[in-house]
């Protein structure tokens, strides 16, 4: 059916093409002849465009699927190994332990007393030193003479209130003293500065004014303090070792 149409439809396209002249401009085709080309034209597209749509709606037969083969069913695992049987071992005899014999006691050690420690040496001089004396040759020099020197001992009579102030006692004779004192004492009474500190220092621990009256007799004599010139700074010397231990 469609092809007879399409048939029909070419022939009057052909017989309508030459029956135009399209090249002669005086001779050209009219509208009326313009428009039945058209038609045609129009008519023999429509007609191949329904073949196309029948084509594309029909339905595409489809191969026969081939029929699926029946599933082989998995192997069945093979059953376990039976457990091997564990033969028993012989029993050992356990080996009795022997006790641990116990320590020794050690033994007894007699308590001994342990003596007491000795008691600490007292650093204070208390013990009365005795002077100690150089032979002199021939009799003593009048400055030195046991007089002359004891009379460097005698306490001033305390008639002032300053006199009470300056006698007041001190703790240390090497700290007590001033600058000026320790440059009169040690020009006028000692052989220098050395003597005057290796003095100081026996005096101070001699532990009360009578232990050191004795080395300040011997000192008297040695250096003659009982000289008019020395008397005086004598006196201000004894009289600080006597604050000492006032």
């Amino acid at each position: 059916m469609l092809q007879t149409k399409a048939d029909k439809l070419l022939s009057r396209i052909t017989a309508l093409h030459r029956s135009l002249q399209l090249d002669d401009e005086d001779d050209a085709p009219s509208a009326l002849e313009r428009d039945l080309m058209l038609g045609y034209l129009r008519d023999l597209y429509a007609l191949y465009l329904e073949v196309g749509e029948k084509k594309a709606s029909s339905p595409r037969e489809m191969p026969p699927r081939p029929a699926t083969p029946p599933a082989t069913p998995a192997p069945e695992p093979p059953p376990p190994p039976p457990a091997p049987v564990k033969t028993p071992e012989p029993e050992v005899p356990a080996t009795p332990r022997q006790p641990t014999p116990a320590p020794a006691a050690p033994p007894e050690v007699p308590d001994v007393p342990v003596p007491p420690p000795p008691a600490p040496a007292m650093a204070a001089h208390t013990a009365r030193v005795e002077p100690q004396t150089k032979p002199t040759n021939g009799k003593a020099s009048g400055s030195n003479a046991p007089a002359a020197v004891e009379s460097l001992f005698r306490e001033p009579e305390e008639s002032s209130l300053t006199n009470r102030l300056m006698r007041q006692r001190v703790t240390d004779l090497t700290r007590s003293l001033s600058i000026n004192n320790r440059v009169l004492f040690s020009n006028k009474l000692f052989g220098g500065n050395e003597e005057l500190n290796a003095a100081l220092k026996d005096l101070n621990l001699r532990g009360s004014f009578a232990n050191a009256k004795p080395l300040l007799v011997e000192l008297a004599r040695e250096h003659e303090w009982a000289e008019e010139e020395r008397q005086e700074t004598a006196r201000e010397f004894i009289d600080l070792v006597r604050r000492r231990y006032a």
